[in-house]
Order: C-alpha cells, then structure tokens, then sequence
C-alpha cells in the first residue's frame, strides 16, 4: 500500500472495502452451518498431518477413500489451526476459508489494478465481493474457496511476470513456480497453469514482434530458449512445492499425479442424479449448457450487463471511429486476451467434453474471481473514457442499482448467500423443484437451533433421537457438546428410528419422512430444511 497521502482515493476506497469484508467475516462467520464436505477435508489434514508425523509410515492420506486425490496444503494448515483454536473445529474451518476468500479479493484487486489502475482494481474486488456465489462459498467450502484464491493468486503472477519475459530470473521462477505449486497442492486441476503459462509467452512474442517481422528468427533462436528455460524452472519449482503438500504423489512423483487427473477428469465418486431445469439426470450425461446455464442464473446481472456495454462500445468505436480511436499497447492488450482466455476457457472445455458435474458450478468457481476482475477492468474503462458523459451516468447508475439490489438479496439469504440465484431469473422461489438449493445443508444449523430453543425444553436427558436425511455429522456435531440445552438430544443415524428428523429438500427427501412438520427454515419463501416430528411421543414424560 502507498502512503496515506499519496493514496489514490480509489486505493483508500479499496482499502475500506477489504476492511469491511474482514468486520463482516469475523462478526458472521459463527452463522454458516457445517457442510457435507467438510468432515472429509478436517480428515485429509489429519491424515496429512500424521503422514508427516508418522515418519511416513501412516498411508491413511493415501489408502483411506479418495483423499490420495487431492493436495492438502489448505487441509493440513486448517486442521494445523483447528488443533491451537478455542473455538469450534468446524467454526474454525470456516474462519479459515473465509481468510483464503479475503486473499482471493485482494488479489483480485491487484490484479486489476495491474491492469487499468486503481478504479479497476476497487472494482474488481467490489464486483467478487457483490457475487454471492463466491461470498456465500467463502464460509463453508473448504475445496474450492482456497482452490479459487490460489488460482487467482497465480493469475496475477503469470501476469506480472509477463513484463520479465523471456527470462524471468530466480526471484520470479521461485514466485511463480510456488504460486502455481501451492494450486496444484489443493486440486491437480490447477496443472492447466502450466498451459496458461506456454500460451502467454506465445502473447508476449506476438505483441513483441508484431511489427517486427524481421528479427522473428532471432526470436526464435533466442526468446525462444530463454522462454523455456524460464518454463521448465516454473515447472520444476511448482512440482517439488506441490510434493511436499501431496503425499500420493510423493510415492510416485510422475505417474500418480497423471493418475489423479485422470481420475479426476473422469469422476465416479458421485452417481447420484442431477437436478436440472425441473428433471433429475444421470451426472455423468448433462447437456452441454449445464454450466453456463448456472453461471447465467446465478451470477449477478451487473456481469451480463458490463461486459455487453463494454463490447458494444469497442464494437462501435471500431466501425466508427477508427481513425480516431486511441491505440491499445500491444502488451497490454496481449494481457487482456490473456485474463479472457483463462476466464473462459475452463467453461468452454467443460461445454466440448462434458464431464461429470453436480452441485451446480460450485466447482468452476476459480473462473469467478478473473470474471470479476475482467468484468471490473471494463467498467473502470467504460466510466474513464470509453463512454460518452451521458452513456456514463447511465452505466453507472444501472451498475449501482443492480449492485444494490444484489446486496440486498445477500442479506436476505444470510447465511445461504451461496443459494442465490438472479431477479432476472426470479431469485431463490423460481429454483425450487428446478435446481439445486442449499444442497450442501448449511441449514442443518438453524434446524438445530430452533430444536435446542423450541421442541420439548423439560424433557428428559436423551430421551429424544434425533437424525437428518444428509449426513450424520451435520447434526451430531451441534447435539453433542457439553451444554446442558442439548441433553435431553440423542443424535442418531436415520436408519435407527429417529424421534424427529431434519430433511433438506435435495431430491425431495423431505417427502419420504411423513409427520408433523414442526419448523421449516427458509429465505425469501422458499424452504430449505423441514424439521419433522416423526415420533409424537417422544421426551412425553415430561412433555413439550
């Protein structure tokens, strides 16, 4: 950060944004209840932890489900905090990603700042801030937030090393190389940096020689080398830090990690039906819109809208204009191409290949924050100079209501922000029965708190069972703490005669546990969890 005085006013308004983030993280964390995937990375970091520990003799990271599958660099450093922390595992958990959300937005300022200055780079990080697919994930998802931040991360680096290109030195190849490392040590999809990395030297030798016909042979000869020497150090560099984080790949350095993309490009572990546009398909056959149909429902209407604007605008000024229009540095433009291939090459891949997909485009989000940040890019552009005074104010004050609106419909879906789907769309109502809603069942929580303060407060001690149509731990973990409100609970599995039942409505379980619903958790009328007394007489002796 440059000194106070020397601040732009926009690098203050950043400033003050990422303040607010972390207040809101630190004063809202407590709220998001515990999702499905959470047990398994509390338990890869373990697993990682006594690998270590062990002298590697403990192959439970390896041989225990599919953690081999997966780094465990954010795994491990959570768990590491859950060990020294006084509050809860999973609260921890949650504080912890919420931190890897908060680096990702920082980055995502950077980056934008890199790119059109301080305006930019503010809206940048507003614009990730204001997507509630992102902020929403931000609390409870202890895959793909860091995968999302980490990956960010090493945009931003691929595009500040663009300007030491051919050579990038040791102090850049180490950066670099750990950046794209440290991705790699949470999901072994992030080896497509190593791709990003090849197509932008191939930017950065077309802006170089554009005009310079005549010495592309000594680019050849010279860049050239110099390039993949840089490449191979990033490379080596990236192999050996995401090593030390991936036990399974330490076994076999080479053919494991080529095993776990494979299996991972192709992934069996989840055989349950998708629910899409009101009809519930095999995972593994969806229709290629699948995910840009997520992405167009529930990103905020503000991305559809800018982007629209600002190619409208250079479309114009290229018919129009084009002896009068400014001239785009051929190296900055060559950044630009590049932050819109990597933001959209991953969603036109998953379109051509169709792999197995479910929870909607939960595990896309690493495309989010370089949307954001291009999306953000051309607004700082389009109210700077791209645009007319008037065509200005108007942009500006769509932008501003649409951002109102969405903060809005955030505050109302706390703490389900991650369920949010567009106006345009008909918000979280229209969903129902249609798609995916809170289909990792943070909601157990509120259906847990309302039990605790409402359902038969005098009964006696375990005398009521209590289960969930998820998983066990969503529910277990709030009953069996020590306080004395939690007593007279008895969490159980629901095969074993539940007194009451929590359902989600994923796949309408709710409709399979007849009894009287006693409390339905919703946002905005729409239900998310039902609490259902399937045993009236349960706790009886002392009554409600």
């Amino acid at each position: 950060m440059t000194s106070p005085r020397r601040r732009d006013i926009w690098e203050t308004a950043t400033a003050v944004t990422l303040a607010m983030f972390a207040l809101l993280i630190v004063v809202t964390f407590r709220d998001y209840g515990v999702t499905v995937d959470e047990k398994h990375s509390n338990a890869g970091g373990r697993h990682f932890i006594d690998w270590y520990a062990s002298g590697f003799r403990d192959r439970a990271i390896i041989d225990d489900g599919n953690h081999r599958l997966y780094g465990s660099f954010f795994n491990a450093i959570s768990a590491s905090v859950a060990d020294h922390s006084p509050l809860g595992l999973y609260e921890t958990g949650h504080l912890v990603i919420a931190v890897a959300s908060f680096v990702g937005v920082l980055f995502a300022y950077r980056l934008g700042k890199r790119l059109g200055g301080p305006l930019a780079g503010f809206f940048s990080a507003l614009l990730l801030l204001l997507t509630p697919v992102y902020y929403g994930h931000s609390f409870l998802n202890p895959k793909d937030i860091p995968f999302a931040a980490l990956f960010m991360i090493s945009l931003y680096y691929l595009i500040a090393a663009y300007d030491r290109l051919p050579r990038l030195g040791a102090k850049w190849t180490a950066i670099l190389g750990a950046a794209i490392g440290l991705t790699l040590g949470i999901r072994v999809g992030g080896v497509i940096l190593f791709g990003y990395l090849v197509l932008l030297i191939g930017f950065w030798l077309v802006a170089r020689y554009r005009n310079d016909s005549a010495n592309l042979r000594r680019a050849i000869r010279a860049d050239l080398i110099a390039a993949a020497v840089s490449c191979f150090g990033v490379g080596l560099v990236a192999w050996v830090v995401m090593l030390l984080w991936w036990p399974y790949g330490q076994v076999s350095p080479i053919l494991n990690p080529l095993r776990a993309l494979k299996r991972n490009a192709n992934f069996t572990d989840f055989d349950a039906p998708t629910l899409y546009k009101g009809q519930y398909l095999p995972s593994d056959s969806l229709p290629w819109d699948y995910l840009p149909t997520w992405f167009s429902i529930t990103l905020p209407e503000f991305y559809g809208f800018i982007l629209s604007v600002g190619i409208s605008t250079l479309l114009v000024r290229k018919l129009f204009k084009r002896g009068t229009s400014e001239k785009l540095d051929p190296h900055l433009q060559s950044k630009l191409l590049f932050l819109i291939f990597a933001t959209c090459f991953p969603v036109a891949t998953a379109m051509a290949m169709q792999p197995i997909l479910y929870d909607g485009n939960r595990h896309f989000l690493f495309v989010v924050p370089p949307l954001a940040v291009l999306t953000g890019v051309t607004l700082a552009w389009l109210l700077a100079k791209g645009l007319p005074r008037t065509l200005r104010f108007v942009t500006a004050s769509v932008v501003l209501v649409v951002g109102a609106l969405t903060a809005v419909d955030m505050v109302r879906l706390h703490p389900y922000e991650y369920a949010f789907f567009n106006r345009s769309f008909g918000g979280l109502r229209s969903a129902l029965g249609r798609y995916e809603t809170d289909y990792w069942g943070a909601s157990h929580k509120e259906g847990i708190d309302w039990l605790i303060s409402h359902y038969k407060p005098n009964a006696p001690k375990g005398s009521i069972r209590v289960a969930n149509t998820a998983a066990d731990f969503q529910t277990s973990y709030y009953l069996d703490s020590r306080s004395p409100a939690t007593q007279r609970f008895t969490p159980v599995a629901k095969k074993d005669h539940p007194d009451v039942m929590l359902s989600i409505t994923r796949y309408n379980v709710h409709l399979r546990h007849p009894g009287k619903v006693l409390h339905v958790v919703e946002r905005v009328g729409t239900p998310l969890l039902y609490v259902i007394e399937i045993n009236p007489g349960a706790g009886s002796a002392i009554g409600r």
